[in-house]
């Protein structure tokens, strides 16, 4: 229903911020892990590129009616490639591990998150493996500044070298 209501809402990939989730694991194992196929190359963006892209868009009073603003990394990366930076960046070898999309689930429920929760991460990761974030165009305007690379040297090497 149209209401007229002018508004934008940021579209987001995948966030770089989630593989930093995984640093104990990449201590102890020397991995990380998803079940996204490893060679599958998607979207990431980091978390301060979407506020920048936010403040500018609440900055912008002239704007009026309605649009999505996909917020893109520099580059689509697989978790091989990811892996790969991680490595170089760190110093510390790392590669990735798919897992079945129901030890994924499982991984959740074990944290105690609900059965509903749980299948939502489970959908939304098929989601983006099937494609959903590979429709939007890199523009200067949908592309965020942080590479993976400079996100890892500035967040997962500080953490892996405690």
């Amino acid at each position: 229903m149209e209401t007229g209501a002018a508004f934008r809402a940021l579209a987001m990939p995948l966030f770089m911020e989630n593989t930093a989730r995984q640093v104990g694991v990449m201590k102890d194992k020397g991995m990380f892990f998803g079940p996204i196929a490893s060679d599958r190359k998607l979207p990431f963006t980091a978390t301060r590129d979407m506020a920048a892209a936010a403040a500018r868009l609440f900055s912008d009073r002239a704007w009026s009616g309605q649009q999505e603003v996909p917020v893109l990394g520099p580059q689509d990366l697989s978790f091989d490639d990811q892996a790969a930076i991680i490595s170089e960046a760190t110093g510390q070898p790392v590669r990735y591990q798919q897992i079945s999309y129901d030890q994924f689930k499982q991984q959740f429920l074990a944290r105690g998150t609900s059965e509903s929760v749980a299948q939502g991460y489970v959908d939304m990761y098929r989601s983006k493996e099937e494609g959903i974030d590979n429709t939007a165009a890199r523009t200067p305007e949908t592309t965020g500044h942080t590479s993976f690379k400079v996100f890892c040297e500035q967040h997962l090497k500080p953490a892996l070298a405690v």
